[in-house]
C-alpha cells in the first residue's frame, strides 16, 4: 500500500482515494464565498452612491430650471405691465419651457397671446385650463375678454358669468364686482341693453358701499334708461362723497333726462363747480338752462312773460324751418306736398296774430302758437338732423308736451 499523502499546503495527511486536501477545499470555499459577498457589498454601495449622485444633479437642474423659470415669468410681468406684450409673450414661453405644469405661467402666456392678437391661440391655451379647473374664475376671465375679442355675446356672458361666481384668490366681492362691471360695458357696446339691465340690477343689490362703484353703476344705468335706479345709485355715493363731481353730474343727467330741469339745473351747477372742466354737464347745463328760459307754460310766470317767451319761441322755430328748407333745397312758397311746406303755410297763417300784447291775452292763441314751434321743431329734426341750442331746447319742450323722451 502507497504511503499516505501529505497536501503540500497546509501538511495534512490526503485520505486515501481523495486527490485534494479536504481542509484546503474547505478554505477555498469559505474565502471565495467571503471576496463574492464583498464584491457584491461594494457594487452596492456604487450604486448607492450613483443614485445620489444622480438624484442631486437631478434636484439641481429642476432647481435651476424653476429658478430660470420664475426669472423669465417675471421679466413678463414687467414686460406686460409696461404694454411690451410682444416681449412679454417671448418670455411667458420661456417661462411655460421650463416650467410646463405651472398653471400661473400658462395662464399669463395666454393673456399675452390674447394682448398681442393671437385670439384662437390664446384661447386654445386657456380652454386647456378650464377643462382642468371649470371653476378658476381668472381663467373664466380670461376666455371672457378672448369672446369679447370674437365678438360672441353668448359666450363672453357665459364666461363672464364663471368670472363672477367662480373662485377668487383674493379679494373676491371686488373681483365679482369688476368682472359684472366689464360684463354690462360689453353688453351696453353690443347693443344689449334689456341683459345689461338685467346685470345692473343683480350688480346693485350686491354692490358694496363705495361712492365710486356706486357712481359707475349710476353712469350705466343712465345708459339703459334706468333713470330712477340711477338717481339712487348717486343719491348713494353722495351720502359718502357731498362731493363728487361724477356723482353730481349723474344727478343733473338724470333729472335732465326725466325733464326735471331745475333740479338737473341745480346738481349741474353743482357738478362744474366742483370740476368745471366737466364738458358734456356744461353743454347740458347750457341746454337746460335754455328749456327754463324758453318754456312759456311755467305756472310761476305772468301773462307778459310767457307772451313774450311764446313770441321768442315762434320767431325761432319759423328761422330753423326756413333753415332746414334751404339744406334740403325745398321752395316753403311753392305749392306742393312737402310737410315743411305745410307747416310754413300754418306759421304764416298764424303769424299776424303772434304778437306779445295778443298772447298775454289770448291764451287759447298762445296754445295754438306753441302746437306750431313744437311741430316745427319735430318735423325738422326728423327733416335736417337733431338741432342745437335753442332749437334742440325746443325740441326738449316739445317731448315733454307730448309726454315722451326723444
Amino acid at each position: 500500500m502507497d504511503s499516505e499523502r501529505l497536501c503540500p499546503r497546509c501538511g495534512q495527511a490526503i485520505p486515501w482515494g481523495q486527490t485534494q486536501c479536504p481542509l484546503c477545499s474547505e478554505h477555498r470555499g469559505y474565502m471565495w464565498s467571503l471576496r463574492r459577498d464583498t464584491f457584491l457589498l461594494v457594487i452596492f454601495i456604487v450604486l448607492i452612491l450613483l443614485f445620489a449622485i444622480t438624484s442631486f444633479a437631478v434636484r439641481s437642474y429642476h432647481v435651476l430650471e424653476t429658478g430660470l423659470a420664475e426669472d423669465w415669468y417675471s421679466r413678463g410681468q414687467v414686460e406686460l405691465k409696461a404694454g411690451h406684450a410682444e416681449a412679454a409673450l417671448a418670455d411667458f414661453r420661456n417661462a411655460v419651457a421650463y416650467s410646463p405644469d405651472s398653471t400661473l405661467y400658462r395662464l399669463r402666456l395666454a393673456q399675452a397671446l390674447a394682448a398681442t392678437g393671437r385670439t384662437q391661440e390664446a384661447r386654445t391655451y386657456l380652454l386647456n385650463l378650464w377643462e382642468a379647473e371649470p371653476g378658476n374664475a381668472t381663467v373664466n376671465l380670461g376666455l371672457a375678454r378672448v369672446a369679447v375679442r370674437r365678438h360672441s355675446v353668448p359666450e363672453a356672458t357665459r364666461y363672464f358669468h364663471g368670472a363672477i361666481y367662480g373662485e377668487w384668490n383674493d379679494d373676491p366681492v371686488a373681483r365679482r364686482t369688476e368682472a359684472r362691471l366689464e360684463l354690462i360695458k360689453f353688453l351696453l357696446d353690443s347693443e344689449q341693453k334689456a341683459a345689461a339691465r338685467a346685470e345692473l340690477i343683480a350688480l346693485a343689490a350686491d354692490l358694496p358701499p363705495d361712492p365710486v362703484l356706486e357712481t359707475r353703476a349710476g353712469v350705466l344705468l343712465l345708459r339703459v334708461g334706468g333713470y330712477d335706479d340711477a338717481l339712487k345709485m348717486f343719491r348713494q355715493a353722495l351720502i359718502s362723497d357731498p362731493h363728487s363731481a361724477a356723482a353730481l353730474a349723474g344727478m343733473g343727467e338724470g333729472y335732465f333726462e326725466t325733464g326735471h330741469y331745475l333740479e338737473a339745473q341745480r346738481y349741474l351747477e353743482r357738478a362744474l363747480q366742483q370740476d368745471p372742466h366737466l364738458v358734456e354737464a356744461g353743454s347740458m347745463l347750457e341746454t337746460t338752462r335754455a328749456v327754463l328760459s324758453l318754456d312759456p307754460f311755467n305756472r310761476r310766470l305772468g301773462e307778459q312773460e310767457r307772451a313774450r317767451r311764446a313770441k321768442q319761441d315762434f320767431d325761432q322755430a319759423k328761422t330753423r324751418l326756413e333753415g332746414c328748407a334751404a339744406q334740403r333745397g325745398i321752395d316753403l312758397k311753392a305749392a306742393g306736398g312737402e310737410q315743411l311746406q305745410s307747416l310754413y303755410d300754418q306759421a304764416s297763417t298764424i303769424q299776424p296774430r303772434v304778437k306779445q300784447h295778443n298772447l298775454s291775452r289770448d291764451s287759447v292763441l298762445l296754445v295754438n302758437t306753441m302746437d306750431v314751434v313744437f311741430a316745427i321743431e319735430q318735423t325738422t329734426s326728423r327733416a335736417c338732423g337733431e338741432p342745437h341750442g335753442l332749437d334742440l331746447a325746443l325740441l326738449l319742450l316739445a317731448h315733454e308736451a307730448g309726454g315722451s323722451r326723444p
